[in-house]
């Protein structure tokens, strides 16, 4: 976890603490580009238009900072139940993004048959077609968090453990008859296998979609797992992670759950919670609703996944910082994504504007849902059986046909670019860059002030490369302190297609790209930008992002 939590700046009567203030000026200057990444000027052409910004930075103690941990899955119990969690098929991919977080749970948390302890061998119900996880499953899970450095979340079924008069819908998804006492065992052989690499035990999944209880019967269903699992397993101090609503962009259900723990006079909420855990999909596919690549890459997207962030953090700061927040699921849109967009060149862009985005705000991670082995295209309709292991289509990989997916050789989509490029951030603290809102629909900025002394500024040019409008942006950088040295890594697709490209297998980062055996090809290489003192200027091409590192 992030060891600062992104708090809001000091109240003036605050005692002891020295702002360091720094400003930076940014003046964008609007080049009349050909639609291509990469692609120079034409020579004697008009003078382009030029929009001049002037942003201020500041960072003192309280700046979100950048850990390296920030990023993570979130995939099904059915994969992990049908043995896709394994060493050969994952390590690697990874590995190549730093250490993170894996999240087993989504809807199937409901529909799977935990066999440990009395259950061992006890035949799975007909309910269970999200798979039976064993003792197995949990010794490959283990093998691959070892390689990987990763660590994991466990997902606990919630609907039969409740008063099923609280069930929504009995009759869609119905689910095996999964007790408490079950639950428990399951987590009590994964600790006793996993170790300190079990965070937490997330309580159900979007318990207000299949579910009637309000925020204070979550609250005491909490506590009720927390004490059962503390009882069987009393050394281990696992927590619980929840309450992990539906990606609504108000706040209300978390909200709802931290004033009935905050009101709970027996226990404090730390005592009980791992993770105040949310879940956003700024879009949505399900029940026939679209999305469009403009609508992803809009101004809009961003705003609002700013007001979620915000009233997530609000609701955080009423636990004064005592339990860290997350969102353990999310993505382009529910519902398995929208086709054609949620695989398209534009979710690596996206995602990494959202996951800056999101550290910038001050929550401790964000968690991508992905299948973990899936043909790609092979989508199941969700009547299907096979819904709960199928291709998504705002997956980070999947195997370009059945064979190479025997092989084990999953190709990286676009989302996991990135969040390969996101990656590329060192840690450190926010720089507040007060970009315009103004200039959303054409750029994003964010800056990160590293340990030594460096600035990693990310400039994102949101314009479709293919649109007969879209500019490249020619960026002078007034710096806050004199550097000597700066160099550029570029994330980009050469497919003609622009932002709606499907085609992952043109698209690079410094000139690398992710092998199907999930290894990056090399480092990303920089290319040189001239930097005089305090100034720089840097040319975003239309679809692609920069990372720009200046050193002393």
């Amino acid at each position: 976890m992030r060891d600062v939590t992104g708090r809001g700046p000091a109240s003036p009567g605050s005692g002891g603490h020295r702002r360091l203030r720094r400003c930076l000026v940014v003046s964008a200057a609007v080049a009349a580009l050909v639609p291509y990444p990469g692609s120079a000027a034409v020579a004697g052409d008009a003078a382009p238009a030029t929009t001049e910004l002037t942003i201020t930075a500041s960072v003192d103690e309280h700046s979100a900072r950048l850990s390296d941990d920030f990023q993570g899955f979130s995939v099904e119990s059915a994969d992990f139940a049908h043995g896709f969690l394994t060493r050969e098929r994952m390590a690697e991919r990874l590995r190549t993004l730093g250490p993170g977080v894996l999240r087993l749970g989504g809807y199937s948390m409901d529909l799977v048959w935990p066999a440990f302890g009395k259950w061992a061998d006890v035949p799975a119900p007909p309910e269970a077609i999200g798979g039976t996880v064993d003792q197995a499953d949990l010794d490959h899970l283990k093998q691959l968090l070892d390689a990987s450095g990763w660590k994991v979340t466990l997902g606990a079924p919630l609907k039969t453990v409740v008063d099923p008069s609280k069930i929504k819908n009995p009759l869609r998804d119905p689910s095996p008859d999964v007790s408490l006492e079950q639950v428990v065992a399951e987590v009590k052989a994964a600790h006793d296998t996993l170790g300190d690499d079990l965070l937490a035990v997330e309580l159900g999944n979007e318990y207000d979609n299949v579910t009637t209880l309000t925020g204070g019967e979550m609250w005491e269903t909490a506590k009720r797992y927390q004490a059962a699992i503390s009882t069987a397993v009393p050394h281990a101090r696992l927590k619980i992670a929840g309450p992990s609503p539906s990606g609504a962009k108000s706040s209300t259900r978390e909200d709802e759950f931290v004033t009935a723990a905050l009101a709970d006079g027996s226990v404090k909420p730390q005592q009980v919670l791992a993770e105040l855990s949310s879940h956003w999909y700024p879009w949505s596919h399900c029940s026939g609703r679209t999305m469009t690549i403009q609508q992803l890459m809009s101004a809009e997207t961003h705003l609002n996944t700013r007001a979620k962030l915000a009233g997530m953090r609000a609701v955080s700061a009423r636990l004064h910082g005592t339990v860290p927040s997350t969102i353990n699921e999310s993505n382009s849109a529910s519902c398995s994504g929208m086709p054609g967009v949620s695989n398209s060149y534009a979710t690596a862009l996206w995602s990494l504007d959202y996951l800056l985005q999101g550290a910038r705000s001050g929550v401790d991670r964000v968690q991508f849902h992905t299948n973990t082995a899936a043909v790609c295209g092979d989508f199941k309709p969700r009547e299907s059986a096979d819904y709960p292991i199928s291709y998504r289509y705002y997956g980070a990989f999947c195997a370009a046909d059945p064979a190479a997916l025997d092989a084990g050789q999953l190709s990286a989509n676009a989302l996991y670019y990135g969040i390969w490029a996101f990656r590329q951030v060192p840690t450190g603290k926010f720089v507040d860059l007060d970009l315009p809102d103004t200039a959303l629909d054409r750029i994003r900025a964010y800056a990160v002030l590293g340990r030594d002394g460096s600035l990693t500024v990310v400039l994102i040019n949101v314009q479709d490369p293919a649109a007969a409008d879209s500019t490249g942006d020619t960026v002078a950088l007034n710096l806050p302190a004199a550097y000597r040295t700066a160099r550029a890594v570029t994330l980009r697709s050469t497919a003609p297609g622009g932002l709606a490209s499907l085609d992952a297998g043109r698209i690079t980062l410094g000139d690398q790209q992710i092998s199907p055996a999930g290894t990056a090809t090399g480092t990303p290489r920089p290319g040189t930008v001239p930097v005089d003192q305090r100034s720089a200027a840097v040319t975003v091409a239309p679809g692609t992002a920069q990372l720009v590192t200046f050193s002393h």
